[in-house]
């Protein structure tokens, strides 16, 4: 039986399953990785009743001579024994020919992220002269601020904003609510107004009357930004104008851990942070506890003394 067919049929259930998007995506890349990689050094046939577990074990060897992490190559790893799974559970299989492939082992990396002053700079090299500067530096505040995904922030519409919260459609189509400041308020307040005069004009300008998107984060045409990538390139840009250091990946993921390694530092529980990232498991959120250093954890228990609440 055809692999690249059953592959097709796969990513259907996925879909059929309300996953995200970017799962299927994710999913699909990682299994097209190993298909990759069988037509090259195997077969150009791929038949799925002819793939064995020596296949898996010489494409796990190419993985690393690649020099690839071993958290990168797991994710590839789980993404292709899910997909036996559904094999199984679909009677086209009875055993799958990554039971024996085991995970590789993780070396624990110690989490680094933004400080307080790249942030500051970063805000700063964008200011409201245009529309495109302030929508950069709103972008960048809003990361910051609360933590969401780059997906969940091209995602939000107008109405979805209040002076309070945010409304958030996150993985798995799950909406939820996180908290702005005062401060961020302001900024998308200011924005708002620019964003619209600046669309008014050019309007004006053309002789058009056409009814912008209703995402709070437009492109330039005023439609919505359908891909990630010219965001991801405008954080890096600014990491390099704000001399982010280069152990830091400047990214848009890494405000989401900037956001959580502040929200611990500042007192706030595991599992309100966990609740406000949009996190389904705990365990998902810990990692970040290594963070803290020994100095936070005593000020922490001090502040949360038991005797020192006693009345």
């Amino acid at each position: 039986m055809p692999f690249e067919k059953l592959v097709k049929e796969y990513l259907l259930e996925l879909k059929l399953g309300n996953y995200s998007k970017e799962t299927m995506e994710t999913y699909r890349q990682h299994i097209d990785k190993f298909i990759d990689f069988y037509k090259k050094e195997i077969s150009n046939e791929m038949d799925i009743y002819a793939i064995n577990k020596i296949h898996y074990k010489l494409f796990i060897s190419q993985l690393l001579d690649n020099s690839l992490r071993a958290t990168y190559i797991n994710a590839i790893l789980k993404s292709n024994k899910a997909f036996y799974s559904y094999l199984i559970r679909e009677q086209v299989l009875k055993t799958s020919p990554m039971d024996s492939i085991k995970l590789l082992k993780e070396t624990k990396q110690a989490l680094t992220t933004f400080n307080d002053d790249e942030v500051k700079a970063m805000l700063n090299v964008w200011n409201f002269n245009t529309y495109l500067n302030a929508r950069n530096k709103c972008i960048i505040a809003v990361l910051a601020d609360t933590g969401i995904r780059i997906s969940e922030l091209i995602n939000i519409k107008d109405s979805d904003l209040t002076d309070q919260y945010i409304r958030v459609l996150g993985k798995g189509d799950k909406w939820r609510v996180v908290p702005i400041s005062n401060e961020l308020n302001y900024l998308l307040t200011k924005y708002k107004r620019l964003r619209d005069n600046h669309f008014n004009k050019i309007r004006n300008r053309n002789g058009k009357v056409r009814e912008l998107d209703s995402e709070l984060f437009l492109g330039k045409t005023g439609r919505s930004i359908k891909t990630i990538t010219n965001i991801e390139v405008m954080i890096a840009q600014t990491g390099l104008q704000a001399n982010v250091r280069a152990s830091v990946r400047c990214s848009p993921h890494q405000f989401r851990h900037y956001w959580t390694c502040k929200s611990l530092e500042l007192g706030q529980d595991i599992f309100t942070i966990s609740k406000l990232l949009g996190h389904t498991n705990l365990s998902t959120t810990q990692i970040y506890l290594q963070k803290l250093t020994n100095e936070q954890l005593i000020s922490k228990a001090v502040k949360f003394s038991p005797l020192k609440h006693l009345k």
